[in-house]
Parts: structure tokens; sequence; C-alpha cells
């Protein structure tokens, strides 16, 4: 892995640990429920459009053109009632699927790559494939605190609790 990369990568794993352990145990219809008075995001809504948002990494990295998540969850599309996202076990199954091909692709980059122009143009001074990375970063912290705020919210432990158990089962 290029060395760039080495730090951010620690943290996109730790990401993809906290949102596959928050889908774990939630029942599909907690995951769809919309926050803030049925206007706001779900959990399945949030961890379709972090999916999407790493295939989109993976196609700067030229590792895809692929991206399930797109059409429901990619670019500007917000949230909506639910109704017709992946059942949470999909989404949890596809969130893994991504989290390896997006683990691999890190470890394969190269430093052209990262170098290269960002597509889009992303509200940072960096406008390289890193900046972005780094950027998408950010935002994947972003949405997986509000998971964690959002399964409190409903009455399940807390992302930490679920961190803490897994840290401690691991040992």
């Amino acid at each position: 892995m290029h060395a760039q990369l080495r730090p951010i990568a620690d943290q996109f794993k730790f990401n993809a640990m906290i949102v596959d352990l928050a889908l774990g145990d939630l029942k599909n219809a907690d995951a769809v429920r919309r926050m803030r008075k049925g206007e706001g995001s779900s959990i399945s809504y949030m961890a379709g459009h972090l999916a999407s948002s790493r295939y989109g990494i993976l196609k700067m990295l030229g590792a895809t053109d692929r991206n399930p998540y797109a059409d429901l969850f990619g670019g500007k599309n917000g949230a909506k009632d639910g109704s017709h996202y992946p059942d949470v076990a999909e989404l949890r199954a596809g969130w893994r699927e991504v989290v390896k091909a997006f683990e691999q692709a890190l470890e394969r980059a190269t430093e052209a790559q990262l170098l290269g122009p960002a597509p889009d143009g992303f509200p940072i001074e960096d406008q390289t494939v890193r900046g972005a990375i780094g950027f998408l970063l950010w935002h994947e912290c972003y949405h997986a605190g509000q998971i964690g705020m959002i399964r409190t919210e409903l009455g399940y432990s807390s992302t930490q609790q679920l961190t803490y158990e897994a840290m401690a089962a691991a040992k």
C-alpha cells in the first residue's frame, strides 16, 4: 500500500467495522425508519449511500465501473421512505462485498492514480484522487456517526458499545 494511504485506509477499515456492526442486529423496520419527523435519513439509506460512495472511490482508482447502489443511494439521491431499499441483511452483505473490493483497491493504488485529477470537484483544495479519498473519508465518518446516533435513538446498543464488545470477543 502506498504510504500516503495507510492512515486513511486504517480509518476506512475502522468505519467498515462500525457500519457492519451497526447493521448486524437491526430489524428492517427500524433500519428504514426515517428520522427528523420522517424527513431525514434512515440507517438503510446511509448504509447504501456509504456503499455507493465506496464504489465511487473504486471507480476513481480504476477498480470497477460497477455501482449497484448508484440508482437508490448515489450522488444527489436523497433519502426516501425505504420501501424500495434492499433488506438490511442484503445491505450488510453488500457492504461486506464493497469493503473487500475497497481494501484490495487501496492496496494496489499507485502514486500516479492518487495524484491524478479527481472527477466532479470536491469542496477541498486538493483536487486529486488522493484529496477526494480524504474528503470521502470525512464523509463516511460523518454518516457512521449518524448511524450510531440513530441506533441509540431507536433503543439499540451504541456503536461504541458494539465496538468494545467486538474487540473483547476478538481477544
